[in-house]
């Protein structure tokens, strides 16, 4: 098992920074009438937009089906509003952006949004409509399919590529004749990485500047360095060489991984915040005590503060070289990580033996093998 990478993806679900909606004086972002909302008590959850990170959590009380939610808006941000105690089946959020006023109507599980420049602009580009009717028919028979099914599954996989193939191409069309418009960088943040990073180039500068613009920035950045880890999964290979890096270790040293060539390295790409890669730590010490003088681990933090990383290290023990990275992507894109952990095992020659995705024992019985 691995974690995600940690970036826009990576959703902090702690209710921190708890506001009172009804008490804020910055008027009403989003409201209108659900038709099954009653008058029921829901449930409002505020991510940043950018890093996903729960931002503000309360209740609301709608009113014959009225209701309406007032946040913050100094930032863009995605707004779930559901049945309370039901945050697992959220309907589709809204993407509201400073200054924005959002119309609701619909259903709590089929909400339908309007009032912005994004969403009227989707209400009358009939191509995503119907996309997304194709998708949920997609969704709706991916249910039908057992996980056992190995052939069903194979032709869903198929299914979903070539729609999602047709998706990019109308949205890259879309954007191309209306470089101008907000709803053509909305529709950019859901592209593949090459094509959307090809779209997002064709966007206009009142685009790239408008409330939307610092996440399209983060998304076309993270398309380039898709696309370079992409391109780079080639060259991380047995019996490639592994790519030399310098990164400060505890003292603040500068320590590159030329300097211990001659010795067996394992790679540990990892984090506080993964789950799999701190369950892993038990073995990874044992195996260090057992094989510590023939094989050098280095532990190498990823998006961790330098003060949790500090601390984890000195907490859990891990009395092997450790590095920090940070949040750079240069080291992740030189050796196409997409997950965490990824062990990398190098010879004494600076060659890749064996790349390790996720927790597993694998790792173990090749080190077993190999001492």
């Amino acid at each position: 098992m691995n974690c995600i990478r940690k970036s826009a993806a990576a959703v902090t679900v702690a209710l921190a920074g708890l506001l009172a909606f009804s008490s804020c004086n910055c008027g009403k972002q989003i409201s209108g009438t659900l038709d099954d909302a009653g008058n029921d008590s829901l449930a409002v959850f505020i991510y940043n937009a950018r890093t996903n990170d729960l931002a503000a959590a309360d209740t609301i009380v709608a009113r014959n089906g009225k209701i309406a939610v007032s946040f913050k808006d100094t930032a863009a941000v995605m707004v779930y509003v559901t049945p309370f105690g039901q945050q697992g089946s959220m309907a589709a959020p809204v993407l509201v952006l400073p200054g924005e006023k959002v119309k609701v109507s619909g259903t709590l599980s089929d909400p339908v949004y309007s009032g912005t420049e994004i969403y009227d602009g989707l209400a009358v580009f009939e191509d995503f409509k119907k996309l997304e009717n194709k998708f949920d028919e997609l969704y709706r028979k991916a249910r039908t399919i057992s996980g056992d099914d190995i052939m069903g599954q194979q032709a869903l996989s198929g299914e979903h590529d070539k729609l999602t193939a047709e998706r990019d191409s109308i949205f890259a069309e879309y954007v191309k004749n209306n470089p101008d418009d907000l709803t053509s960088g909305y529709l950019t943040l859901f592209m593949n990485p090459e094509q959307g990073l090809q779209s997002y180039n064709q966007l206009s500068p009142s685009v790239k500047e408008s409330g939307l613009g610092a996440l399209l920035a983060d998304v076309a950045d993270q398309f380039a360095s898709s696309i370079l880890r992409e391109q780079n999964k080639s060259k991380i290979q047995p019996g490639k060489t592994a790519p030399d890096f310098a990164l400060n270790d505890l003292q603040g040293n500068r320590r590159t991984l030329s300097s211990f060539k001659g010795r067996y390295v394992l790679l540990d790409f990892w984090g506080k915040w993964c789950y799999w890669c701190m369950k892993g730590m038990p073995d990874m010490k044992e195996y260090y005590a057992k094989y510590k003088d023939k094989i050098e681990f280095i532990g190498i933090d990823c998006n961790d503060s330098e003060e949790v990383w500090r601390k984890t290290v000195k907490e859990e023990g891990l009395s092997w070289t450790n590095l920090y990275n940070g949040d750079s992507r240069d080291i992740l894109n030189e050796y196409a990580i997409e997950g965490f952990p990824t062990k990398i095992l190098i010879d004494k020659e600076g060659k890749i033996v064996q790349v390790f995705v996720g927790e597993s024992e694998e790792l173990y019985k090749k080190l077993d093998e190999l001492f």
